[in-house]
C-alpha cells in the first residue's frame, strides 16, 4: 500500500498534467525514495522518465514497493476537480487509487481503477551526446511556436557556440540562429558538430508543461534521439525521442 498527503497539489497536478500530454496511460513505481515512471509514448518513437521524491510531499508512505499503472486521463480529470488550498490524500485500496480531496470540514473522495501496463520499465537510451544547450524553456517554446508555422519537422544544427534552427514547409521557411550569450542561451557545450530532425508536434508535448521561466538542457548528437531535461519544482522530466533519418 502506498500513500500521499499534500497541503497543496499544484506541483503534482502539473507534473501529472505534463506526462499526460505524451502518454495515455503509465505505470508509476512507488518505493522509498519516491515516486518515478518510465514510459514510451503510443507511436513508440519518444520515451518519458519522471521521478519525484517522498520528501515532495507533507507525507508520503509505501510498504516495501508496489508498481502502480494509471490512465492519465481519468487521473487528470480527477485532480482537475481539487480546489485551492484544500488537503489531498492519494492511495490505494481494493485495486483502486482512491483521491479525497479534504476540506475544513468536508471530504470528497474518487476512485479510479488500476490498470494492467505493460511490464512499466523501459531501458534508457545509452548515447553520448556531442552539444549540450542549456536554454530558456520559454524561448524554447517560442521556436516551437514559429517553427510549427511552417513545418511539421523542426532541425537543429550546432556548430561551435551557434546554435541554429531551421524548418521548410511547401509554403514557407524558417530560419533561427542563437549565439552563447543570447539572453536566452545559458551556455552551449560542443564535442563536435550536431544536426538532426524531429516531429515538432511530440516536441510540443514534451514541453508543454515546463515553467517558461525555468531552463531546459537539450542533448543533440548527428542522427539520434534528441535529450530534454527539466524539473517542474521538485519533478524531474527526462524525454527521449527518435530522429527523421532521410535516406538519400
Amino acid at each position: 500500500m502506498f500513500k500521499i498527503d499534500m497541503n497543496e497539489m499544484g506541483e503534482f497536478k502539473g507534473a501529472i498534467e505534463a506526462l499526460g500530454n505524451l502518454i495515455d496511460e503509465g505505470a508509476f513505481a512507488f518505493r522509498k525514495e519516491g515516486i518515478s515512471l518510465h514510459a514510451l509514448d503510443p507511436s513508440q518513437i519518444a520515451m518519458v522518465i519522471f521521478t519525484m521524491p517522498g520528501n515532495a510531499f507533507a507525507d508520503y508512505s509505501v510498504d516495501g514497493s508496489q508498481v502502480i499503472g494509471i490512465n492519465l486521463d481519468n487521473f487528470n480529470k480527477i485532480l482537475a476537480r481539487g480546489g485551492k488550498g484544500g488537503k489531498v490524500s492519494i492511495f490505494d485500496e481494493e485495486n483502486k487509487v482512491v483521491v479525497q480531496f479534504l476540506g475544513e470540514k468536508s471530504k470528497k473522495s474518487f476512485k479510479v481503477p488500476i490498470i494492467e501496463v505493460g511490464a512499466g520499465i523501459e531501458r534508457e537510451p545509452k548515447v553520448e551526446y556531442d552539444v549540450k544547450v542549456m536554454m530558456n524553456a520559454g524561448a524554447f517554446k517560442d521556436v516551437i511556436r514559429d517553427i510549427a508555422l511552417v513545418s511539421s519537422h523542426i532541425t537543429f544544427e550546432v556548430k561551435g557556440k551557434k546554435l541554429r534552427i531551421s524548418a521548410s514547409g511547401d509554403n514557407a521557411e524558417a530560419d533561427l540562429e542563437f549565439d552563447e550569450g543570447d539572453a536566452s542561451i545559458k551556455s552551449i557545450e560542443t564535442q563536435s558538430a550536431a544536426r538532426a530532425t524531429f516531429p515538432v508536434q511530440y516536441l510540443d508535448d514534451m514541453v508543454k508543461g515546463a515553467d517558461g521561466n525555468a531552463d531546459i538542457e537539450l542533448g543533440l548528437k548527428t542522427n539520434a534521439p534528441i535529450k530534454i531535461k527539466y524539473a517542474l519544482g521538485n519533478a524531474a522530466f527526462t524525454y527521449y525521442l527518435a530522429p527523421r533519418i532521410d535516406l538519400e
